[in-house]
């Protein structure tokens, strides 16, 4: 009961609601079919590479600051067996690109985003928990050559954190906090006039990239894929 309190706390009843809403539909995906097949997918990762990245973990059972806790979503590792199709789809110049995971967690999609050659891979995280296992997660899989780009991880609240301009950029969201993160989020990122291309997994905060306008949209294996003026120029 403890913990239900902990993670309710400072939450409005809409708040609540769609916590609710959010775990009930989690739930009922998992029993799919198709999730305990990705969850086998995902647990064979961690036994190939000796990483930690499947386990869930629950906002409750971390040190975090609660006022930006009440806007984040548990961690969950996100399916990255589409990243090959996105990135093709992109025509991406890894060597010029730098990825952004915002809310990377134990850091599985930086993981296998790295193997990619991208410029640079960075996780935004607000966990230092989950931060300290991205970065072991990072050295087993560097130690083994595994690895083509450089991986940093940021521990910050993702509201605060200023993306590079001296490169274009690929940002992935895997539904990772709401409305209240994602919209200074959406406006910094909306005025870069670099090229930005955003996949976005479970896209329920894509509302705050539409209210600032400028984002064409599309879809790549299923997946909403947002595009900035600049990126939109580079396809052409």
């Amino acid at each position: 009961m403890s913990s239900l309190v902990r993670r309710l706390k400072g939450r409005s009843p809409a708040e609540i609601i769609r916590l609710i809403g959010h775990n009930i539909a989690y739930y009922a995906r998992e029993m799919t079919p198709q999730a305990r097949a990705r969850n086998r997918q995902f647990q064979a990762f961690d036994e190939t590479w000796g990483t930690d990245t499947f386990a869930i973990r629950e906002l409750h059972t971390l040190d975090v600051d609660p006022a930006i806790a009440a806007h984040a979503r548990r961690y969950q590792a996100s399916n990255g067996t589409d990243m090959p199709v996105w990135f093709a789809d992109l025509d991406v110049d890894f060597a010029r690109t730098v990825f952004i995971d915002f809310g990377c967690g134990k850091g599985r999609a930086l993981l296998q985003a790295a193997r990619f050659g991208f410029a640079r891979v960075i996780g935004v995280e607000f966990a230092p928990e989950l931060v300290a296992i991205a970065l072991r997660n990072r050295d087993i899989m560097q130690a083994k050559g595994a690895l083509a780009a450089p991986v940093d991880v940021a521990c910050m609240d993702a509201a605060q954190f200023v993306p590079p301009v001296d490169a274009p950029l690929v940002c992935y969201f895997y539904d990772p906090f709401d409305d209240a993160v994602m919209a200074p989020v959406a406006n910094r990122l909306s005025l870069l006039t670099q090229p930005v291309t955003i996949i976005y997994l479970e896209p329920n905060c894509v509302g705050q990239f539409r209210r600032c306008g400028g984002w064409s949209e599309s879809r790549s294996a299923g997946t909403l894929v947002l595009r900035n003026a600049a990126a939109m120029a580079g396809q052409a």
